[in-house]
């Protein structure tokens, strides 16, 4: 895959993208989707709330697609019945899906705006465009990785575990992805300089609880 790829949307399952997937091949755009089911770790029981497929494509198409997908879901929005849940939210729950709308889908991010126009609380759209601006700048602020973690990560390297090496590899690599198509790493440069130093001494961890298991299986 090309790098210039980045996710755009995720679904929990493939039925969920096909409709915006059918858009996107009448528009020439390019795309792929990446499934991600079988990476599921059976130890967390297989949770169906894990999103398991990924709609990837090239981040200069992602304000043209995002514009499809408003088209797409637009006369739903127009048509929907009163008894939808977001007409229960309040007017600060409703705010809150707009500021955070890479939280929620399309038709709900949409449907919030039309219930706060209807209620005298319009949002416009070069308000919009600064708080999509602003979120991409706070979701690229770089966080804290938990104290514990780092201890944790240190003491499964002591004793060979490959956990140290999940953990210090999910450190030093995770990244986040923003709406604009760019991704940016969650966890600060030191804190990822301390999963690098968690991974190789996993690596070395577990290279030498396998030779010392050699060792004494031979003696």
């Amino acid at each position: 895959m090309s790098n210039n790829f980045s996710t755009y949307r995720k679904f929990i399952y493939k039925d969920d993208a096909l409709e915006l997937i059918k858009t996107l091949e009448q528009n020439e755009i390019i795309f792929e989707l990446e499934d991600n089911s079988s990476r599921l770790d059976s130890s967390f029981g297989g949770d169906i709330n894990a999103k398991q497929f990924e709609l990837k494509i090239q981040k200069e198409d992602f304000d043209n697609v995002e514009k499809l997908e408003e088209e797409l879901v637009k006369n739903d929005v127009e048509n929907i019945e009163r008894d939808y849940y977001l007409f229960e939210y309040s007017d600060e729950e409703l705010i809150e899906i707009v500021l955070k709308k890479e939280e929620w889908n399309k038709f709900d991010y949409l449907l919030a705006q039309k219930i706060l126009k209807e209620r005298g609380k319009e949002i416009r759209p070069e308000l919009l465009n600064v708080i999509s601006k602003q979120r991409i700048k706070e979701l690229s602020q770089e966080e804290e990785v938990p104290k514990m973690w780092i201890y944790f990560g240190y003491l499964f390297a002591i004793i060979g575990g490959f956990i140290g090496v999940i953990i210090g590899y999910t450190i030093m690599s995770y990244k986040r992805n923003l709406s604009n198509g760019n991704s940016a790493y969650l966890y600060r440069k030191e804190d990822r300089k301390q999963g690098q130093n968690i991974l190789i001494c996993s690596i070395i961890g577990i290279i030498f609880w396998i030779i010392v298991r050699f060792i004494n299986k031979n003696y």
